[in-house]
């Protein structure tokens, strides 16, 4: 039996839409490697320094990693 014509494109989306999540998923869990190297008070001020220079809407998912990886 194979699946009909209108199927194919729906079954074809939800594979897409799997690879980006694990895409995004691989790319923040590096990206949580990489930040957890800030892992004493003061490289997490210095560092929180250098993100204010920038807008919060640039810096907010590395900000948001740092302070999941300081409460982990």
């Amino acid at each position: 039996m194979n699946p009909s014509t209108n199927e194919r494109p729906a079954v074809s989306s939800v594979l897409n839409k799997l690879r980006q999540h694990r895409a995004t998923r691989a790319r923040r869990a590096a990206l949580a490697r990489d930040l957890a190297t800030f892992d004493t008070p003061a490289a997490i001020l210095d560092f929180a320094a250098m993100l204010d220079r920038y807008p919060d809407e640039d810096t907010a998912e590395l900000r948001a990693t740092v302070a999941w990886n300081r409460a982990a």
